[in-house]
């Protein structure tokens, strides 16, 4: 059986007009991609499809976390994960044209599965650093040893001979 298959849609049987659908990701879900970046986490996705007559419209919320390592303390860290795309799906010969921002399907199509770009997004959501405002959390999940060694160092006061030979460029 195919495991994406509850990620199908039947287009063919839609009306014209606006079909919400929610999805919950899980460890499950995104361990079935190859070297996926987010390998714990949850994920929920609330997407409404807009059915045209000549295109598919599709709008995704994402909203979840993913498990990782700070990377300004090295921590454990729920890394929170929040975003919103847009897919267009529009009606025609997939050979003949070919965009980044729409993707093709035959009018015959009877379904489109929408689990690759679920995990895409989802992997679009991911923040560049592993970081954000954990300071407004009852309790921080900062790893104060590393957060206290890092404000020594910066506050030593010692000169490097190579960032001072590249101040005096200016």
């Amino acid at each position: 059986m195919d495991p994406f298959l509850p990620y199908s849609i039947p287009i063919q049987g839609l009306k014209t007009g606006i079909h919400r659908f929610t999805y919950a990701l899980d460890n499950a879900f995104f361990g079935r991609f190859e070297s996926s970046p987010i390998e714990n986490g949850h994920v929920d996705v609330e997407m409404q499809l807009d059915v045209r007559p000549d295109m598919l419209l599709f709008d995704f919320q994402i909203k979840g976390h993913s498990a990782a390592e700070c990377d300004r303390c090295t921590a454990s860290i729920q890394l929170p994960l929040e975003d919103e795309r847009q897919l267009v799906v529009k009606y025609g010969d997939a050979e003949g044209e070919e965009d980044d921002e729409v993707v093709f399907i035959s009018r015959e199509a009877p379904e489109f599965n929408v689990a690759r770009y679920l995990y895409e997004f989802s992997v679009l959501a991911l923040p560049i650093t592993n970081t954000y405002d954990c300071e407004s959390e009852p309790t921080p999940p900062c790893n104060q040893d590393v957060l206290k060694f890092l404000e020594k160092e910066a506050n030593d006061g010692k000169s490097n001979p190579v960032w001072d030979a590249l101040k005096g460029l200016k």
